[in-house]
């Protein structure tokens, strides 16, 4: 069981800067005055905590944005320690993130993630029913991190529904009908990247083909299949 607490003091600014370095490694990737002036602005950050051993432990953050695009919340690193992943921390913090941007009138929630790393499709396209909205090559340019470095930042743009509903949206595995395409993902990128950096590059230059080749034809993301794939199906139909 973990909270979720808003963050609004300078220390806990720090304490989220500390935990997205525990999570992507590096120098900071955020660092705690950029935190605070986000939450000045009016921007959402959050810390996730569970008691472990009889005390309070913090096991992951959210950061996002509000910008002036339709009222949109734009959740730029939601991470979760490695001690944590799969104890349903990640989606403690998307809920919270929901429930936030709900309570603000906010249209929806955008974010980005990397198309070739299985388990995050899977979470946001199936647990957290998000709709993809659009690809984009090297997104971020080259970043320093220990999860990025080294590869391109090719990046699928999706959004959580807020506005009109009650609940926050969840979906289900796809399933493939006569006419979709396939995009399929390997099963362990990141160990991948470790062990065979150049196979690892070569899945992404083609993963990328086939997408760009796929929204130029008009297709669009219907869904993610229980297989780790992502089904494509053409506007058209």
């Amino acid at each position: 069981m973990s909270d979720i607490e808003i963050v609004d003091q300078p220390e806990q600014a720090h304490e989220l800067a500390r935990v997205l370095v525990q999570v992507w490694g590096g120098a900071d990737p955020i660092s705690a005055d950029v935190i605070i002036a986000i939450i000045h602005a009016g921007g959402y950050a959050s810390l996730a905590t569970r008691i472990v051993n009889g005390q309070k432990q913090i096991v992951g953050g959210s950061l996002g944005i509000v910008g002036n695009n339709d009222q949109k919340l734009h959740s730029h690193v939601t991470g979760v320690i490695d001690l944590a992943t799969n104890s349903g921390v990640g989606r403690a913090l998307k809920q919270h993130q929901w429930l936030w941007a709900k309570e603000n009138k906010l249209s929806a929630i955008s974010w980005t993630f990397d198309p070739l790393v299985r388990r995050n499709a899977h979470f946001n396209l199936v647990t957290l029913g998000a709709t993809v909205i659009g690809y984009n090559r090297n997104y971020y340019g080259e970043l320093n991190d220990l999860i990025n470095s080294g590869d391109q930042t090719d990046r699928l743009v999706v959004e959580r529904q807020v506005e009109g509903l009650i609940a926050a949206p969840t979906s289900a595995a796809c399933v493939a009908k006569d006419g979709d395409l396939i995009i399929e993902t390997p099963q362990d990128i990141v160990m991948l990247r470790t062990s065979d950096r150049e196979k690892s590059h070569q899945l992404r230059l083609g993963q990328r083909t086939s997408f760009e080749a796929a929204f130029a034809d008009s297709y669009f993301v219907r869904g993610f299949s229980s297989d780790g794939s992502f089904v494509m199906t053409s506007r058209a139909k």
